[in-house]
């Protein structure tokens, strides 16, 4: 199965990776990889950068790599009304905006009752494209209500490869919603070093359940189709229409 995106990945920025952006597009690159999305953690968790650094993300698009890189977060429930930390004027820019909840912050004392229904609420933000590892070891969300509203919202939600070990059960349950309800799915390595960039190699135990036509990040041109990226140096490589819903990409 070809994952030519990876949409979720961390820099030196989040505090608690470990490779610059550079060593990553080279991994990337070498990977076969058509780009990748830097995502780096928000300011709700511990070492997370200021809005500032997200704001200041469009100099990548002058940067000479071998790989095209998309600019964005990997945000954080700052409440159960689905607002992130950072303000819209802050995710609006970005080319891709994950939110996922973590045990940090506010979602360190939440509820898991309380933190599905942010993320819920989340989803009808429509600056908010992608939901990240909705299937973790540490929250046991109502990940049914999550997908439901995922294909409501045409958001995606994430098969993520770092959280899979003891979890397989549940990630088989989750992919047999993600198909039931028609929901986008990602695919993406969360990684934290260059090479786990485009990593997919703990993909193999769930390709039956895996419809490639469903990936949002299957290729360039449908991550531009699917986050609606505007900006001109990535949509000159691929042709891919404004926009897309659940059913236009299956």
């Amino acid at each position: 199965m070809d994952i030519l995106v990876d949409l979720h990945t961390h820099s030196v920025a989040s505090g608690h990776a470990y490779s610059t952006i550079t060593e990553m597009a080279q991994v990337a690159a070498a990977r076969g990889l058509e780009a990748f999305a830097v995502t780096d953690h928000g300011p709700g968790l511990p070492q997370g950068p200021h809005a500032y650094f997200f704001l200041n993300q469009h100099r990548l698009a002058k940067m000479t790599l071998p790989c095209c890189v998309l600019t964005g977060v990997e945000e954080d429930l700052a409440g159960p009304d689905g607002v992130p930390y950072l303000p819209d004027s802050a995710l609006r820019p970005l080319d891709v905006v994950l939110l996922g909840p973590h045990p940090y912050a506010w979602a360190a004392t939440a509820s898991s009752q309380a933190i599905t229904t942010g993320l819920l609420r989340a989803m009808e933000n429509p600056l908010i494209k992608g939901i990240t590892h909705p299937v973790n070891a540490w929250q046991a969300l109502d990940v049914k209500a999550i997908v439901q509203q995922a294909a409501a919202t045409n958001t995606a939600v994430e098969l993520n490869l770092t959280k899979v070990k003891g979890l397989e059960q549940r990630l088989r349950q989750f992919l047999d919603w993600v198909n039931e309800f028609n929901a986008p799915l990602m695919v993406n390595s969360d990684a934290h070093c260059a090479d786990e960039v485009g990593c997919f190699d703990d993909l193999s135990p769930f390709l039956d359940q895996v419809a490639p036509a469903r990936l949002v990040n299957r290729s360039l041109a449908t991550v531009v189709a699917f986050f609606n990226i505007q900006r001109a140096d990535v949509r000159a490589r691929c042709a891919a229409p404004a926009t897309t819903t659940a059913e236009g990409i299956a």
